[in-house]
């Protein structure tokens, strides 16, 4: 017999409101389902608007549904429960009611068949959530993948796994270097990149809109504006400027391994209520949405805390799922060659100054950023926010041509296009976003955006 039917969530405002003017639809969800969107309401204060919109589809949805709708990809999960045992267990805190089922689920050999139970049901709603949240006539996105200069890029196998896909496009790096490249990519003028300023004239951009998520710190020194108001910045992730924050998370992480600790969940837990925050001037923007962000992926992400294009690939992912901006543009860079496995070890001890120096591996980065990066686009694919409006730019710093694919035209093409500049590929990416540059950034690649 259920000993505790109701669910103690503790929430207050937006969150409290939305439970309760769908408590009804709430109350017809297995137990597992019903903790699940709880405890996501109980993360609303660091949900970003998307997550937020999210969330309130599916409720609606759910309240609109008939019994007889929602059955059928429900009675799975509900027989699932029951063979686990789960009524038995008390409601209260759906946190720590989740930790128990999965327990139960474990124990009975019934993780995997419930993790089915559940994508089958999420399957039977989704098609219905997304034409509301993604219309047809929603703004385009760009994602724009960067390969640094020190990268060794090899041309005969650069972008493999695309094959013959998207457009290639010839161009040649400016002289100046990197920095003079990024510059000119996009827009950099006295105010800071004409494309993002150019975004921001058709309408309040949100700063969680535009996203920066690099290895080292080029991208910000290119996006920092002291005189900007800070709520006007973008979302930006540097894996250098976060050094500190890193390993002063991997300390409290390690200390409290040897410390002891009762279980896997207790120690989730504890990482969780971590209050270590960044450095100032480690971020661009430094709501604490994105605190709680950056500490999620450092926490989640196999590798993030001490490879740095792991950390850009993972924070990617995370953001397009998460936050879904209009423009997120990526920038990897050489990792160092990895030690033996002691220094793979989630949570190991942070480095110290001594044993062995640091070297770096070009080739070895070559090779993972290649797979990095189509990951990244894959994930956007998936997205139905990206799926079917988004354009992509692979650009590798070192090489003469770009890779670019259009999320509404799959099918490869041999056109042959002309040699592009920088300040042509900036105007290509405003005009493709519906924010025109003036014609001293370049002009817009016709076959890009027709």
């Amino acid at each position: 017999m259920q000993t505790n039917a109701t669910f103690t969530t503790g929430l207050t405002g937006d969150a409290a409101a939305l439970a309760g003017a769908h408590s009804a639809a709430l109350a017809r969800l297995p137990a597992t389902l019903q903790a699940f969107v709880l405890v996501e309401l109980q993360k609303w204060p660091v949900l970003f608007a998307a997550e937020r919109r999210y969330q309130r589809t599916l409720l609606e949805h759910l309240s609109r549904s008939s019994a007889s709708d929602l059955e059928p990809a429900l009675e799975g999960i509900s027989r699932i429960e029951a063979d686990a045992g789960i009524a038995r267990t008390v409601r209260g805190d759906p946190a720590r009611f989740q930790d128990e089922a999965q327990t139960l689920l474990r124990r009975h050999e019934l993780v995997g068949p419930w993790r089915s139970a559940i994508d089958a049901f999420f399957q039977h709603v989704n098609p219905a959530l997304e034409s509301q949240l993604y219309p047809s006539d929603a703004p385009r996105r760009l994602v724009v993948q960067l390969y640094g200069h020190p990268i060794a890029v090899e041309p005969t196998t650069l972008w493999r796994h695309f094959e013959d896909s998207g457009f290639r496009v010839p161009f040649q790096p400016p002289t100046g270097g990197p920095q003079a490249l990024l510059r000119q990519l996009f827009g950099v003028a006295d105010t800071g990149p004409a494309l993002f300023d150019a975004l921001r004239t058709t309408g309040p951009l949100d700063p969680f809109e535009g996203w920066v998520i690099e290895s080292d710190r080029a991208l910000h020194d290119l996006c920092s504006d002291p005189a900007r108001d800070a709520d006007d910045m973008l979302a930006g992730l540097s894996y250098e400027l976060l050094g500190p924050y890193r390993e002063a998370l991997m300390r409290a992480l390690y200390d409290k391994v040897l410390a002891g600790v009762d279980s896997p969940q207790a120690f989730a837990a504890y990482a969780r209520s971590l209050t270590i925050a960044p450095d100032q001037g480690a971020m661009l923007h430094a709501a604490d949405i994105l605190k709680a962000f950056i500490r999620d992926v450092f926490l989640a992400g196999n590798g993030t805390l001490f490879v740095n294009n792991t950390f850009v690939e993972w924070a990617a992912v995370q953001a397009l799922r998460r936050a879904q901006p209009r423009v997120l543009v990526t920038r990897y860079g050489v990792r160092h060659r990895f030690r033996p496995f002691t220094s793979m070890v989630m949570f190991a001890q942070p480095e110290s100054d001594e044993g062995a120096p640091l070297v770096e591996d070009p080739e070895g980065s070559f090779v993972d950023v290649e797979q990095l990066s189509f990951y990244v686009w894959l994930n956007a694919e998936k997205n139905a926010a990206y799926r079917g409006r988004t354009l992509y730019l692979f650009i590798a710093e070192s090489a003469n041509e770009m890779l670019v694919l259009r999320s509404d035209r799959p099918t490869p093409t041999r056109q042959t296009l002309a040699a592009a500049t920088p300040s042509d590929i900036c105007a290509t990416m405003a005009h493709w976003l519906g924010a025109p540059l003036p014609d001293s950034y370049g002009h817009p690649i016709a076959a890009l955006t027709a």
